[in-house]
């Protein structure tokens, strides 16, 4: 037989590869623009953390962490400052409405003296809660099968969701309302910083829910446990 009229077999082609997505371009958050004074960030950034979480955290630089921090506790410090103020304007009200009992005046004086101390410590107990919520979240991603090397995103995730804080301006309402927004939020940062999927993401946001929980029994219970130490 001649080779003629055959035609040489075609090598085998490589498997196809699906292009990798390439990451989403990001810009400036405009609470470390430069080129915007404060209130002017201060005002973009909760417009755009508010009411676009989406677009904000999917164009959010993921690196940084002293500007981020910042926004945090001025924004979380002055809601949870308005929560207290409306907790303690309840109180009051509630001591004078029971005034007639004699047991319950002398509980709501307890109360209201509390509240004042927490005030003062405000800016402290915000950053505790940030450093907890950002471990809890950082924590969660890693034991779901996430990179561990992601703190820096998770950090700003949970920094900007504190403009939620700002539903703490509500009377009454205020508290639930931010803390149920912040929730929300740190969901969504989840999805778009680090591209988790729906379901995964709520995965994470309860997982994370529990790590906190578990880290404040542990540091209450050091505290305690080095307490009786003491004597």
């Amino acid at each position: 037989m001649t080779d003629e009229g055959m035609e040489p077999e075609a090598a085998p082609s490589a498997p196809s590869q699906e292009p990798e997505a390439a990451p989403a371009a990001t810009h400036p958050v405009p609470w470390e623009d430069a080129g915007l004074n404060r209130f002017q960030g201060l005002g973009r950034t909760l417009g755009q953390v508010l009411f676009h979480p989406g677009d904000f955290f999917r164009t959010m630089p993921r690196e940084g962490w002293a500007e981020a921090l910042a926004f945090a506790l001025i924004v979380g410090t002055a809601g949870m400052l308005a929560c207290l103020y409306w907790q303690l304007l309840l109180y009051l009200g509630l001591s004078r409405a029971v005034g007639v009992m004699r047991a319950m005046p002398c509980l709501f004086s307890r109360v209201e003296w509390a509240l004042i101390p927490m005030m003062l410590l405000t800016p402290v107990v915000m950053l505790a809660n940030l450093i907890v919520s950002s471990l809890g979240l950082w924590g969660a991603v890693g034991l779901t099968g996430g990179p561990w090397s992601v703190f820096s995103p998770v950090w700003r995730i949970t920094c900007y969701a504190q403009g939620a804080m700002v539903a703490g301006f509500l009377p009454l309402l205020g508290g639930p309302v931010a803390g149920l927004w912040t929730l929300v939020l740190y969901y969504r940062g989840l999805q778009k910083v680090l591209g988790l999927s729906s379901w995964r993401a709520l995965g994470v946001l309860c997982l994370s829910l529990v790590l906190q929980v578990l880290l404040v029994v542990l540091l209450l219970g050091s505290l305690w446990g080095f307490r009786l130490l003491l004597g």
